[in-house]
């Protein structure tokens, strides 16, 4: 399977535009620690044999998430880095699926598993499909 990758300079790109379109104090991201963040994704891939689209999406948004390598707004951040990685491996979600503000909470504080968050993401992808 060839995966997209996801690059740290369209992390921040749609970090920005998060935070031009909606609430969060703008500033300058902490490049090391985003590039330490997905680092972690790309470890799993090479040594741990990751390679479920929904589960590397649901690793991209934790790993964003938890990093706080931007100002504002790491969890939406994450969830839609999440959300356009895996548009752009053909696995496009079109509508709008509400559990997940809630869903990235619980990934952030454990409650939710990278697995469970996975389960999500392909539920939704799911009932988009329909």
């Amino acid at each position: 399977m060839n995966l997209v990758r996801f690059p740290s300079s369209r992390v921040v790109e749609i970090n920005a535009f998060i935070l031009a379109n909606g609430p969060g104090n703008k500033g300058a991201p902490d490049k090391g620690l985003l590039q330490g963040a997905l680092a972690r994704i790309d470890n799993a891939i090479v040594y741990d044999g990751l390679c479920d689209v929904f589960e590397i999406a649901a690793k991209y948004a934790k790993v964003i998430a938890q990093a706080h390598a931007m100002s504002d707004a790491n969890k939406r951040t994450g969830l839609m880095v999440a959300l356009e990685y895996l548009a752009l491996n053909n696995y496009e979600i079109k509508k709008p699926y509400e559990p997940f503000a809630d869903a990235m909470v619980d990934l952030v504080l454990g409650n939710l598993s990278e697995l469970g968050f996975a389960d999500l993401l392909y539920a939704a992808y799911s009932e988009s499909s329909l």
